[in-house]
């Protein structure tokens, strides 16, 4: 290392030391980083030391908790934890419950795939279309509504014998 990145190298552990002093928590429970460490690598770098971590490289796998070594598996539950994933996935991790049916993810359904019938996109224009397609009739060329209305004009077939008056308080004078 030359003398000006041994002098940046410091500068920059002497700010880190800097952002001690100055840190506030976000959140309550917020652990403080370890600014002294940061710096002391630095330092150590700087000067040509070795640093080398203690740690044995991790060997994750799609196993449950119970399956890993203690520091994967509390490494792994805090990143499920973290609130990227959904809960039942970290549940899963924990307990070996399987995911439920409706929560699996849905094949990828490929297009090359030549049993497959084409598909075509139909794009609803709200200026033309009052109601969205229910189904699309090949032999036509068209779309039927998913609202079926009955006719205008029609007759309402009454279940009552002829003659018969229904029972109102309320008499219309015409």
């Amino acid at each position: 290392m030359s003398e000006a990145q041994k002098r940046d190298a410091y500068l920059e552990a002497k700010h880190i030391l800097g952002m001690d002093t100055k840190w506030q928590e976000l959140m309550p429970g917020e652990r403080k980083p370890n600014f002294k460490r940061a710096a002391r690598e630095i330092i150590r770098r700087a000067l040509g030391h070795k640093v080398r971590r203690n740690e044995t490289p991790l060997n994750l796998h799609s196993g449950l908790m119970h399956e890993h070594e203690p520091r994967e598996a509390r490494l792994l539950e805090r990143t499920l934890r973290n609130g990227m994933h959904p809960p039942h996935i970290l549940h899963s991790f924990q307990h070996g419950v399987p995911v439920s049916r409706d929560e699996k993810p849905k094949p990828y359904m490929h297009t090359d795939d030549p049993d497959l019938p084409d598909v075509e996109v139909y794009i609803h224009d709200h200026g033309q279309h009052i109601d969205y397609p229910s189904h699309y009739e090949p032999g036509t060329d068209t779309y039927h509504s998913s609202v079926h209305r009955p006719p205008e004009h029609a007759i309402v077939p009454l279940n009552a014998p002829a003659g018969t008056r229904l029972s109102s308080d309320y008499e219309a004078v015409h």
